[in-house]
């Protein structure tokens, strides 16, 4: 009840009582008793009453106060629930451990226990594709392990799309490791489908795969359009001359590439010819490794050749290649021009010894030459210019 509302209602008592109270003196005293005893409480008994019951005022002004403070206009003794803050697990444990569960698998304590080291090596552990695909999928979150190495593990192409999907989500992964994993099309498939775009990778290994000239395509587009990947080890494969010319090709127009080995392919003359012009043109590669291929003679001289115009080979790996050892002259005169290259491995060639003084004798005026490898059957020779 408002203040003014209180005003005009005992007003109104007042004056209903004062009209009785002249009434009552104008009647008989008995009447007047009568009517009071009739009566147990007058009008403004009532209103005492009424205003006994009303509030403090000051009560009201702070229960008003109060609730401009809080904001509510219900007192409630019912609180917010707060959910727990669950810690995030930037390693990825918990997951694998649950995936594991859920797959019927035994974890793997070694990936546990080492699931923080910036480099992790889970070689020949057997984990399979089903290994793999739990592994990869504890590592979308891990922001620790900067090499992954999985070789050996059987992963097949199902644990290679498994690794490709994986490092959609992962960016800290920078060198990977997939040798002897018998990958084929499809794995490598998915896994330039993301190098692709992806520009985190910087070393990539598919030593051991049994790739094919087939597979050999893939990995030439992902090179024209990857310019991060520096270090590729495609070795211990079976690509053939078709598959290293369509490799030579992507990589006339790739300078970001600074490793490569190629070593123990299919490759003989005519494939050792296309790898010289690739030399002849690449301003990228450092370190390339073609040990353990056919050059022949051909194949040799194309070398010899572009060795003349390479300015970026600092070490070049021809070890047991059939390298024509008639062409060491020649071979001297090229090192000679050349400027950057400080390593050359001949190793396990047939070298004969007049030869060999002809090869040493040209070398000396190399401006550049620091290690000469000449490995044979039963020890290891090593020159320094």
């Amino acid at each position: 009840m408002s203040k003014e509302e209180a005003d005009s209602f005992l007003t109104q008592i007042t004056e209903e009582s004062a009209e009785e109270e002249d009434a009552g003196t104008k009647g008989t005293p008995d009447k007047q008793s009568q009517s009071l005893t009739s009566s147990q409480e007058t009008p403004m008994k009532q209103w005492f009453k009424v205003i006994d019951e009303l509030p403090d005022l000051e009560e009201m002004e702070a229960r008003a106060n109060a609730q401009e403070e809080t904001g509510s206009e219900y007192d409630t003794d019912i609180e917010d629930e707060v959910p727990e803050k669950v810690a995030y697990d930037s390693s990825g444990k918990d997951v694998y451990l649950q995936l594991c569960r859920d797959m019927n698998m035994i974890p793997s304590s070694y990936f546990t226990r080492h699931i923080k080291d910036p480099s992790l090596c889970l070689r020949h552990l057997t984990l399979g594709c089903n290994g793999t695909i739990a592994v990869t999928k504890a590592l979308m979150t891990n922001t620790f392990i900067e090499n992954l190495d999985l070789s050996e593990n059987n992963i097949e192409d199902d644990g290679a799309i498994s690794v490709a999907k994986m490092l959609t989500e992962n960016y800290f992964i920078t060198e990977l490791t997939l040798s002897d994993n018998k990958i084929q099309d499809r794995g490598v498939a998915a896994l330039c489908e993301v190098l692709n775009d992806h520009s985190y990778v910087k070393s990539l290994s598919l030593r051991g795969n049994g790739l094919k000239d087939n597979t050999a395509e893939l990995l030439a587009e992902m090179l024209k359009r990857n310019y991060t990947l520096a270090k590729l080890d495609l070795s211990h494969n079976s690509f053939s001359c078709k598959g290293i010319s369509t490799l030579c090709t992507a990589l006339q127009t790739n300078d970001s590439l600074g490793e490569l080995d190629l070593s123990w392919n299919k490759v003989r003359a005519t494939g050792s010819i296309l790898v010289a012009k690739m030399l002849a043109v690449n301003m990228g590669l450092v370190s390339f490794l073609f040990s353990n291929n056919g050059l022949d003679k051909e194949g040799t001289k194309a070398i010899i050749k572009a060795l003349k115009t390479n300015s970026s080979l600092v070490s070049l790996d021809l070890c047991n290649t059939r390298f024509d050892t008639t062409q060491m002259k020649e071979l001297g005169k090229s090192l000679g021009v050349n400027t950057t290259l400080r390593i050359l491995k001949l190793g396990k060639n047939t070298i004969k010894e007049p030869d060999l003084e002809l090869l040493l004798n040209a070398i000396s005026t190399s401006t550049s030459l620091y290690i000469l490898g000449l490995e044979v059957s039963h020890g290891h020779i090593t020159c320094q210019a």
